[in-house]
């Protein structure tokens, strides 16, 4: 396999294996109903520039020198950033840790005016429940957990090139 299929594969799995957990995570909340808390919100933006970041290298490849390494960089760095926020979120489930002020504590001043209306229709999501867990683990943990994954191959990806030899089958 040469350096530029390398390059090929593993800005193809960066672009569409984030925009698959966010296409994931989109489902849950609109078809199943399952409301993210602030954290869970925090935790998309990563994705999406990763995706973006693994769309433009795969675009790149073969085209700009170091181009597409570079977008494999920022891809690995925000999907690193998506990891620290997850395992942040895993951690606050678990009770190791307390959440942010905005992980459901307090209410927002609402208008007096229809204030029962807007009491009764304000949900409130708080963090440090698991609403999802999949073999003992909740969404958050194995959003960490892929995007340690990830990030190892973005990473792997952006030293194609540079290993001269080293870690190649």
């Amino acid at each position: 396999m040469s350096v530029r299929d390398r390059l090929r594969l593993a800005a193809l799995i960066t672009a569409l294996v984030p925009a698959g957990m966010l296409g994931f995570a989109y489902y849950t909340q609109y078809v199943d109903g399952l409301l993210p808390c602030i954290l869970c919100l925090y935790q998309r933006p990563p994705h999406f520039a990763a995706a973006a970041a693994g769309l433009l290298a795969l675009l790149c490849v073969g085209g700009l020198r170091g181009a597409s390494r570079a977008f494999l960089g920022l891809a690995a760095l925000a999907l690193l950033t998506g990891a620290g926020i997850a395992a942040f979120h895993a951690g606050v489930e678990l009770k190791l840790w307390p959440g942010l002020a905005a992980c459901g504590g307090t209410i927002a001043p609402l208008p007096t005016d229809d204030l029962l209306n807007n009491l009764n229709n304000t949900k409130i999501v708080a963090c440090d429940a698991a609403s999802w867990v999949f073999l003992g683990l909740s969404m958050a943990a194995w959003n960490a957990l892929a995007s340690l994954g990830l990030a190892a191959v973005a990473l792997w990806g952006a030293l194609q090139g540079r290993l001269k030899g080293r870690f190649r089958a």
